[in-house]
């Protein structure tokens, strides 16, 4: 009893100032007990994810990268009726292509067909061309040659006019001029008709008449009136002969 009372005066004779440190101390006691909470050790439980945000490991320990994510993006499979649709559209194509592609064939055919004519017929055009051209420069050539050949004849009726006048300084000067121009003939391959003599052949002969002959052969040249003359084996002017009946 006389202890609470000496506490009890104690505590009563306590000055305001002592009790406001008293009650400063326990402030100050109590804060330190809140951060002593505050900086205890953290365990590695309570850092654990929760259990949906959690991911998975595979045997080896390691995490999958997306795993989440690809099961949320993965497609859609196709229906049946999807892969049919999608194969009649393929078939449709392919068909399309294929009519296409036999359209082409035929069409290049065609075109090979037209140019192999074509060639044909330009290299018919040049072998005929080079036979007509053949043909121009033969007849040009002879038309010439018959031309000239009018001018031996000319000459040689002028010898049969003047005779033998052997010693003739004129007449043997046109008789040079004669033989050059026969000479220049033959460097064509101009040849004289073999006639007199010869049975009569309308491929080199013409006939102007027929008369009675003692001397001469039936149907054989007994005169010739105009001398013939071949290019190689073509006849340019076919000879005029009187053959014997």
């Amino acid at each position: 009893m006389i202890d609470d009372e000496n506490e009890t005066g104690n505590d009563a004779s306590m000055s305001p100032k002592d009790a406001s440190l008293g009650t400063h101390d326990e402030e100050e006691a109590l804060e330190k007990d809140q951060a002593g909470e505050d900086n205890s050790p953290i365990s590695a439980s309570d850092h654990a994810a929760p259990p949906e945000e959690a991911v998975e490991t595979d045997q080896s320990g390691k995490k999958p990268v997306g795993r989440s994510r690809e099961s949320k993006s993965r497609p859609r499979k196709p229906s049946k009726a999807d892969v049919l649709g999608r194969l009649a559209e393929k078939n449709k194509a392919i068909i399309e292509l294929n009519k296409k592609y036999s359209e082409k064939q035929i069409e290049a055919k065609d075109l090979k067909d037209k140019w192999l004519r074509a060639v044909a017929d330009f290299e018919n055009y040049r072998k005929r061309m080079r036979k007509e051209w053949e043909l121009l420069q033969q007849q040009t050539k002879a038309e010439v040659i018959l031309e000239v050949l009018n001018v031996v004849d000319d000459f040689e009726r002028a010898f049969s006019a003047a005779g033998d006048k052997e010693g003739d300084e004129f007449v043997e000067g046109i008789r040079l001029i004669y033989n050059k121009l026969v000479l220049s003939l033959e460097k064509f391959d101009i040849s004289q008709i073999e006639a007199l003599g010869q049975p009569f052949d309308p491929t080199y002969h013409m006939a102007v008449a027929q008369v009675e002959s003692e001397d001469g052969e039936p149907n054989h040249v007994i005169e010739v009136v105009q001398k013939g003359y071949l290019q190689g084996d073509t006849v340019i002017r076919p000879a005029r002969v009187i053959i014997a009946k």
